[in-house]
């Protein structure tokens, strides 16, 4: 729950700022219930938290990698500065802005280049509950933004690799079952569509169909038969439920 006034300024880098703006969220304890502004959340147009003077050089720390390894995800500003060793605060952006402008500058340019290439070059999570509207609101696999971006030669990307242990035990984010049906459902349409004697007289569905059509096209089918039975075995279940 958040309340502001309704009417955004924009920031250099393109993102909506309200004027006071408190993000409250419900938090319990033995004592009880109680609504907390969570950690740096309300700002006003230039950015200074809760009317106080611009923070000094101690707000930009490095980040809490444990956290983000299982965090995972983040939002555009919140990767560019973690790609830079920063942990991402309202406070660290405002004080890089201004006792190290040159360092800010590579921040904005460094998020110019993400928000412009989400839904392109780097991919997003879609439908993603805490989500808002443009690409500064999107949630992005921090792995993939960090494999990214060292294609780009972007430099200081080390610590972000080390953080995320991207060469030994990567983060990895877990399908939910609506996404697994998702994609059982789309492969199914496409069985259906393209590989002949795919369903029976009775509809039931043949994995030899599907294995005789791979053969077909000279190309090796990349799971095994008894795990393409299971999922058309998943895929007829679904077919039912959608039915009922």
């Amino acid at each position: 729950m958040a309340t502001r006034n309704p009417t955004p300024h924009t920031s250099t880098t393109g993102e909506p700022v309200w004027e006071n703006e408190t993000t409250l969220s419900l938090q319990h304890s033995p004592e009880g219930s109680e609504l907390v502004a969570e950690l740096d959340t309300t700002q006003s147009p230039t950015g200074v938290v809760d009317g106080a003077s611009p923070p000094d050089l101690s707000s930009i720390k490095t980040p809490r990698w444990d956290h983000w390894y299982q965090r995972k995800l983040a939002r555009p500003w919140q990767a560019t500065l973690l790609g830079m060793n920063i942990e991402p605060t309202i406070k660290a952006r405002l004080a890089l802005k201004t006792y190290d402008p040159e360092r800010y500058q590579l921040y904005t340019d460094r998020l110019d280049i993400t928000k412009t290439l989400i839904g392109y070059e780097i991919s997003f999570l879609e439908d993603h509950l805490r989500e808002g509207e443009g690409a500064g609101a999107k949630y992005l696999e921090l792995a993939e933004y960090c494999e990214y971006t060292a294609k780009l030669n972007w430099s200081g990307l080390e610590p972000m690799r080390l953080g995320l242990k991207l060469d030994n035990s990567p983060p990895t984010l877990n399908l939910s079952q609506r996404q697994v049906n998702n994609y059982l459902t789309m492969l199914d349409t496409i069985f259906q569509n393209w590989v002949g004697d795919y369903l029976n007289a009775k509809g039931d569905r043949s994995p030899a169909a599907v294995l005789k059509w791979f053969a077909a096209k000279e190309a090796d089918c990349p799971i095994e038969e008894p795990t393409l039975r299971n999922w058309l075995n998943e895929m007829a279940g679904l077919e039912k439920k959608r039915k009922k």
